[in-house]
């Protein structure tokens, strides 16, 4: 039963087929700039915050100043959805062997950073820091000529009476962190570690000799390591710190800038996109109902010859369908190889695209089209149904 209206719409816009080609090629005149801002919006911007998202170093948020943390405050942390990871830190500042050294490759690097960690650390893919057992950055391996597997000798000194001690231990290099994670030298290590080395600087009772041994945790802790769960959490758990007269800032601070940026270009789009379509609808709408005027008496005709209702409405909504999928297939047909030509243009990196148009988006064009034909067609729908089938002799 459908299958004569539908029929009858197409070959009515293959008989007027000047009028339909000039419908398509404004639909794409509307359609093709907002794909390409759209793809320009999804490439530029979703590559920015994809770099963000990618490197966990954005998501910390770094402590400012010495405070006195207790096992509640970081229990109170750890108990928050929008926190990723936070380990305590013995100093504002980082702890620093006095020196880290390579005995098979004869190599010593002096100064060396040790960074507290522990098991879910962003930064570390892999096996989690255990007492004696490291992660290494690529920048101390490269000047130890060390890697996963090797043993390497930490020092911390101190001095006693003028007198100059060292401690050392053997820590097993388990990871090396990659240069875009950690580009300086430095040493992961676990907190009881981290609290060994300060123990041998800070009490004489600590000596070369025992002072790796398993001793309480201290009731509270100088500063941490802390990450946010997500780009979007850096706010509220900056807020949350500054509640608990916290100071801190975000490593990443222009994170939450371009996240705000998003939004408000997607806000953007959307209303530039709504009012183009909102125009183009009108326009749809009026010439359906033009053509139904101009084809009164062949819709009179209809009525006179038992045409349903039904089917005589199927007729506009067939045509107005046609004309915009028509126009949403002719618009990619042009912009797809644009954009393969504005990315190759205008390629940064290897993988990361200039312009960027999803799946998703070309359905829901296609959806969106879809919806503003059968929309559009209800005013021309409705002259349909209006039309009387004495018209045809009236008119005759």
């Amino acid at each position: 039963m459908m299958k004569i209206p539908v029929n009858l719409a197409l070959r009515e816009l293959r008989h007027d087929w000047q009028s339909a080609l000039c419908f398509v090629a404004a639909l794409a005149g509307v359609l093709g700039p907002l794909l390409i801002i759209l793809a320009l919006k999804n490439g530029v911007i979703g590559t920015m915050v994809g770099r963000l998202i990618d490197d966990p170093s954005n998501r910390e948020i770094l402590a400012i100043g010495a405070g006195q943390h207790d096992a509640a405050f970081f229990a109170g942390l750890n108990a928050r959805q929008d926190v990723g990871f936070v380990v305590p830190a013995t100093r504002s500042i980082n702890t620093s062997a006095n020196a880290v050294r390579h005995e098979a490759q004869r190599k010593l690097e002096r100064a060396v950073p040790l960074i507290p960690s522990a098991a879910g650390d962003p930064l570390v893919e892999g096996e989690a820091v255990m007492p004696g057992r490291i992660w290494i950055s690529d920048a101390l391996a490269q000047d130890l000529s060390a890697g996963a597997g090797d043993t390497v000798d930490m020092i911390i000194g101190r001095e006693v009476d003028g007198q100059r001690e060292n401690a050392r231990r053997d820590l097993h290099v388990i990871g090396v962190l990659p240069p875009e994670i950690w580009p300086r030298p430095a040493i992961f290590l676990s907190v009881p570690d981290l609290l060994a080395a300060e123990r041998f600087r800070d009490d004489l009772s600590a000596t070369p000799a025992n002072w790796t041994d398993p001793v309480a945790e201290p009731d509270s802790y100088a500063s941490f390591r802390l990450y946010a769960r997500s780009l979007d959490d850096i706010g509220v758990l900056s807020s949350h710190l500054t509640e608990l007269r916290l100071q801190s800032r975000p490593r990443a601070e222009n994170a939450a800038l371009l996240l705000s940026f998003r939004r408000n270009l997607n806000i953007l789009f959307t209303a530039i996109a709504a009012l183009a379509m909102f125009g183009f609808w009108a326009a749809m709408s009026a010439n359906l109902r033009g053509m139904v005027e101009r084809q009164r008496v062949t819709f009179s005709l209809f009525s006179m010859l038992t045409m349903p209702d039904r089917q005589r409405c199927i007729i506009p909504v067939a045509q107005s369908l046609a004309l915009v999928l028509s126009g949403v297939v002719a618009t990619l047909i042009i912009i797809l190889p644009l954009l393969l030509a504005i990315n190759a243009a205008f390629e940064t990196a290897p993988g990361e695209s200039v312009a960027r148009l999803y799946p998703g988006d070309i359905m829901a064009t296609m959806a969106l089209g879809a919806l503003t034909a059968v929309t559009a067609a209800v005013w021309a729908v409705i002259a349909v149904r209006n039309v009387e089938p004495q018209e045809v002799l009236t008119h005759a």
